[in-house]
């Protein structure tokens, strides 16, 4: 838990291996006022713990105001962006060296383990969407 006593902001113990960007989202999320973490902290909360699809149309929003966040969001911003270019680069990598270049997924393997787990799901996400437009050119 995040504690905050006479300007001192104390953080738990973070893992060794946490992004820096989420450390800053954490740093600015324990920089909040009382009331906006409180808020921020319920309206993630019912987020995360939505069925997909129904976050967007059924969870309730809180306001708060937009001053004594934006340090926050801004964070979350680039994390989310920074998310994005490397999906983005992940995709791009696995389709030129699987589907253009003819490589086997066994062939552009790293060693780690989190980065060959993304590689894997990218993979199959592209194979999956080869058998739907083959079925769909079958039914055509």
């Amino acid at each position: 838990m995040i504690e905050k006593k006479k300007g001192y902001i104390q953080l738990p113990p973070l893992p060794e291996e946490l992004d820096g960007g989420l450390v800053h989202v954490l740093w600015e999320y324990a920089k909040l006022p009382e009331a906006e973490r409180t808020v921020t902290f319920k309206q993630f909360w019912e987020l995360a713990n939505a069925d997909r699809g129904k976050a967007a149309d059924d969870t309730e929003v809180y306001h708060v105001d937009p001053e004594n966040v934006a340090d926050f969001l801004e964070s979350i911003r680039r994390v989310v962006a920074g998310l994005f270019r490397e999906a983005i680069g992940l995709s791009q990598y696995v389709y030129e060296e699987c589907f253009v270049k003819g490589n086997s997924l066994e062939e552009i393997m790293p060693d780690d383990p989190r980065t060959q787990e993304a590689i894997t799901a990218v993979y199959m996400l592209y194979m999956d969407e080869q058998k739907t437009d083959e079925s769909d050119e079958i039914t055509s």
